[in-house]
């Protein structure tokens, strides 16, 4: 946001100097005209040397603010910002800087004065973190320069207003030993068998064989080696997967420091990672009353990227879902079986009963799995031993919350409905494990 600026602004020593003239007037009443002369001569000479003070202050073009900003911001990390003032002038300045960062980022850090020489570069950073995702937007580079010994300063601005980029950062619990165990050790996932009957993933070339389908023939690669070849197919390797965000109103209550949603978006992105390694094509989809972000099946390491790119501006919505629009498209753009990770909440009974009857619709082609967050404070209230009366009440009524979610929950699992109810804490290991006991079952 923009402040109201004054060009020119007298330093400390201009206003004590200032100051000093206004008492050479208090004695004019005892000295008459000489005191007033005296009191005359000493501002004149003030003015003076105020303009002789301006006229060393290099112009704007003399003077060059750039800022540079990280590639990506992740909310909630610390991260570096370089400014570097360069002074082409003859003269040395002083300079007071303040960076015009975006209301949403905290800025621990204040711009004292800095001195820069003659023809010399001045380079230093600061450090600002994030504390909402999406799109902000960074302001100009302020700065007040004034020729040493701050006697007067003049304001400038420097064009460099743009906006930035705020991607979610997904903390992983235990991030080396869930990367170790989970990635790279060939025990932990099955490896993909390859299954017999014809496909449609290309896995090699090969000669032509009397009986091979002339339309697997592959001619450009035919011309190049002067005899048939024809492309060798197999099934798909990788399973498909498709993760559905619900967006609305429920995901929006913040648990443990975040909302249901950001927690929901830290355990997407860590199965995307791990199905990305594990050849898995993953769709994404984030919805409220609309589809507010799609991403189409992607697999390999481009994976992530996708994913961070689409739900770095993506927001719980104050609206009821729309499970059964979603739903059916869900069913429309999904070919294949598919494992659907369905991220929600769930209150009681009667207000699941559309996500249980949408939910067990897909159930019926493709494997799903229901995660559910549940509330720490809601769990501790009902496990604590009460001491009054007051507690009584909280404890009987957070056990009633728990009764109706367990029979919401119950009543999606009757129905061929895989559910994960799990803390903020452990839902990204207790999803990657789930996954994984998916994939070396085979249930998909």
């Amino acid at each position: 946001m923009g402040r109201l600026r004054l060009n020119w602004i007298p330093g400390t020593p201009s206003l004590i100097g200032l100051g000093i003239g206004g008492l050479c007037w208090l004695p004019t009443i005892a000295l008459g005209y000489s005191a007033m002369l005296l009191g005359a001569v000493f501002w004149i000479g003030w003015l003076a040397f105020t303009i002789q003070q301006a006229r060393l202050i290099p112009g704007k073009t003399s003077v060059v603010i750039t800022r540079k900003i990280p590639v990506r911001f992740l909310c909630g990390r610390s991260a570096s910002v370089q400014i570097s003032i360069e002074n082409h002038s003859r003269y040395p300045v002083l300079i007071q800087l303040w960076d015009e960062v975006p209301d949403t980022f905290v800025l621990d850090h204040s711009f004292a004065p800095m001195r820069v020489d003659a023809h010399q570069t001045l380079r230093f950073s600061y450090e600002v973190k994030p504390t909402k995702r999406g799109i902000q937007h960074y302001g100009n580079c302020v700065a007040r320069i004034s020729a040493p010994g701050g006697w007067i300063w003049r304001e400038e601005q420097w064009d460099a207003a743009e906006p930035v980029k705020v991607y979610p950062d997904f903390q992983l619990i235990a991030e080396e030993r869930l990367t170790a165990k989970m990635l790279f050790k060939d025990w932990h996932v099955k490896r993909p068998r390859k299954r017999r009957g014809e496909g449609h993933e290309f896995e090699s070339l090969r000669p032509y064989v009397t009986g091979d389908d002339t339309r697997h023939v592959d001619w450009k690669a035919s011309a190049r080696r002067q005899k048939i070849i024809v492309r060798q197919l197999q099934v798909e390797r990788g399973q498909q997967i498709a993760i559905m965000l619900d967006c609305g109103r429920l995901m929006s209550e913040t648990i443990s420091g975040a909302t249901r949603l950001d927690h929901a978006m830290n355990a997407a992105l860590m199965l995307g990672q791990v199905a990305g390694k594990r050849e898995d094509s993953l769709a994404l989809v984030c919805f409220s009353n609309r589809i507010q972000a799609y991403m189409p099946s992607t697999k390999g390491r481009r994976v992530m990227h996708r994913m961070m790119e689409t739900l770095y501006h993506v927001d719980a919505s104050p609206v009821e879902s729309d499970y059964w629009q979603v739903t059916a498209e869900a069913m429309h753009l999904l070919k294949r079986r598919s494992l659907i990770v369905f991220f929600t909440d769930v209150l009681d009974l009667a207000g699941s009963v559309g996500l249980a009857n949408n939910l067990a619709r897909a159930a019926s082609r493709h494997l799903v799995l229901c995660v559910v967050l549940s509330e720490p404070g809601i769990l501790k209230t009902s496990r604590q031993m009460p001491n009054n009366l007051q507690q009584v009440y909280e404890k009987a009524s957070a056990s009633n919350l728990l009764i109706k979610r367990h029979l919401a929950l119950e009543k999606m699992r009757s129905k061929g409905i895989l559910v994960l109810e799990s803390t903020p804490e452990s839902l990204t290991v207790d999803l990657i494990r789930r996954y994984i006991e998916i994939r070396m079952s085979n249930l998909q």
